[in-house]
C-alpha cells in the first residue's frame, strides 16, 4: 500500500545540501522505514498473536489505533512546528521511531507494545508530511513534482518489498526481530537526514484561517469525504488480509507472502500508470478507475477466497487502485484550490488516516462477531460509496 504526502510548503529561497540528490535519497529510505512501520502488524498477523497471548482482532488494532494517532497527529504536527529547521524535525522524529521500536523488541506484554507504538507513531505523524515541505524547499519548482513523486514511493517500495519479507522473516525468526530491524534503518536514515541536509530549512506557516477556508469549500470537503470512505473500505480487509488468507484457503507462509507482494506490486504498477495516463484523462476519471478496480478486486475476493490461485488474482486487480487512488486525490485537491492545497492536502493525509482506523475496528468488529465473511462486501459498499462522492464531486464541482 502507498501511503499520500503531506503539506508541501514554497520557502522564500531555495536551500541545497552538498548533494541534492543523495539526500532525497535518504528522505525516499526514510517513507520506506516509516511505511514499514506502520503496516508491520498487518504482515506479521499470524506470528504475533501467538507470543503476545492475543488474537487477531488486537493485533489488528495496532494498526486502528495507531491510524488515529497518525490521524490527529499529521496536521497537529504540520501547524506546530513549523518553525522548527526541518533538519532537526525529521532527524528527531526518525529517532523517536527508532527509540520505539528498539524498545517495543522487549516490550513483554500487548500493552507495553500498544502503549510504546502509540507513542512512536508520532514520528510517523511528523515525517511523512513533513518531509514533503523539505523537498519544496530543496529544489527547483521545475523539479519540484517529480522529486516529491520520489521520495513518497517510498511508502510503494515499502507495501511492494518490504512488508512481504517481514511476513516470512516474522514466522521463520520472530516479530521482534523486523522490530530490531526496523529500529536499525530508522537510526541510520536519520544519521544520514543529519549529515546531508541542510540546516536551517523552515516552512511557511499555514494559519488558522487558511485552514477556515478549507474547511467551508464544499468540493474539497466531498472530495475529502471520498478519501475516507476509500480507505475504510480498504482497511476493513486489509489488516487482516494474512490472516484471512490463511483461514479461508489454507494458505502457507509463502502464499500469504505472495498475497502481499501481489497487492503491493500492484500497487506500485498501478501508481506508475496512473502517472502516465492522468494528463490524458484527467485525476477525477483516474481516480474513478481506480476506486472500480478496488471494488472488483474486492468483489473478487468475497467470491474466490477460498481458492488461493483466484485469491491472489484478486488481491492484484484490488491492488492496480489501492496506492494511485489516494495520489489521484491528492492531485485534485491541488487544482481544485491551489493555494488552500498546503492545509487540503494535509487533511487528505489526516482523513486517509482516519479511514485506516475506521476500516481496521470494522473488520475486527466483524471478525469478533465471526462474520468474516462480510469482511470484503463491507469493504465494497464503502468503495461504492466513495465511487458516489468522487463523481459528484466531479460533476457539481468540476474537481
Amino acid at each position: 500500500m502507498q501511503a499520500p504526502p503531506g503539506a508541501t510548503s514554497d520557502a522564500g529561497h531555495l536551500a541545497r545540501p552538498v548533494n541534492t540528490r543523495v539526500a532525497l535519497i535518504f528522505l525516499f529510505l526514510g517513507n520506506i522505514v516509516i511505511g514499514s512501520g506502520v503496516l508491520a502488524p498487518a504482515a506479521m498477523i499470524n506470528a504475533m498473536p501467538a507470543d503476545l497471548g492475543v488474537s487477531t482482532v488486537a493485533i489488528g488494532a495496532l494498526i486502528g489505533w495507531g491510524a488515529v494517532v497518525l490521524c490527529v497527529g499529521a496536521p497537529t504536527f504540520g501547524f506546530f512546528t513549523n518553525r522548527i529547521d526541518r533538519r532537526t524535525l525529521l532527524a528527531a522524529s526518525l529517532l523517536l521511531y527508532a527509540a520505539g521500536h528498539a524498545a517495543s523488541v522487549f516490550a513483554p506484554d500487548y500493552a507495553t507494545l500498544m502503549i510504546t507504538r502509540l507513542v512512536m507513531i508520532s514520528g510517523a505523524a511528523i515525517f511523512t508530511p513533513q518531509a514533503a515541505s523539505a523537498v519544496a524547499l530543496m529544489v527547483p519548482e521545475d523539479r519540484r513534482a517529480g522529486a516529491v513523486a520520489f521520495v513518497f514511493m517510498g511508502w510503494a517500495v515499502a507495501t511492494a518489498v518490504v512488508i512481504p519479507f517481514m511476513s516470512i522473516i516474522g514466522e521463520a525468526l520472530s516479530w521482534r526481530a523486523i522490530y530490531a530491524g526496523i529500529a536499525a534503518a530508522a537510526f541510520l536514515s536519520a544519521v544520514g537526514v543529519v549529515v546531508l541536509m541542510p540546516a536551517k530549512l523552515y516552512a511557511n506557516r499555514m494559519s488558522l484561517r487558511l485552514w477556515g477556508d478549507v474547511l467551508t469549500r464544499p468540493a474539497i470537503l466531498t472530495l475529502l469525504a471520498a478519501t475516507a470512505l476509500q480507505i475504510t473500505g480498504q482497511f476493513t480487509l486489509y489488516p487482516y488480509l494474512a490472516a484471512e488468507l490463511r483461514r479461508a484457503s489454507l494458505a502457507d507462509s509463502s502464499g500469504v507472502a505472495l498475497a502481499l507482494g501481489l497487492s503491493g506490486a500492484a500497487g506500485l504498477m498501478g501508481s506508475i500508470l496512473a502517472a502516465r495516463l492522468v494528463s490524458s484523462i484527467g485525476a477525477a476519471r483516474m481516480h474513478l478507475i481506480c476506486l472500480f478496480a478496488m471494488a472488483a478486486g474486492l468483489t473478487g475476493w468475497s467470491i474466490f477466497s477460498n481458492t488461493l490461485t483466484f485469491a491472489l488474482a484478486s488481491v492484484f486487480i484490488w491492488g492496480l487502485g489501492f496506492g494511485a487512488g489516494i495520489s489521484m486525490q491528492q492531485a485534485r485537491l491541488i487544482s481544485v484550490a491551489p493555494a488552500l492545497a498546503s492545509a487540503s492536502v494535509a487533511l487528505n493525509t489526516s482523513v486517509l488516516y482516519l479511514g485506516q482506523a475506521s476500516g481496521s475496528a470494522i473488520g475486527g468488529d466483524l471478525i469478533t462477531r465471526n462474520l468474516q465473511g462480510l469482511m470484503s462486501i463491507t469493504g465494497v459498499a464503502f468503495i461504492l460509496a466513495a465511487i458516489l462522492a468522487s463523481w459528484w464531486a466531479k460533476r457539481r464541482y468540476g474537481a
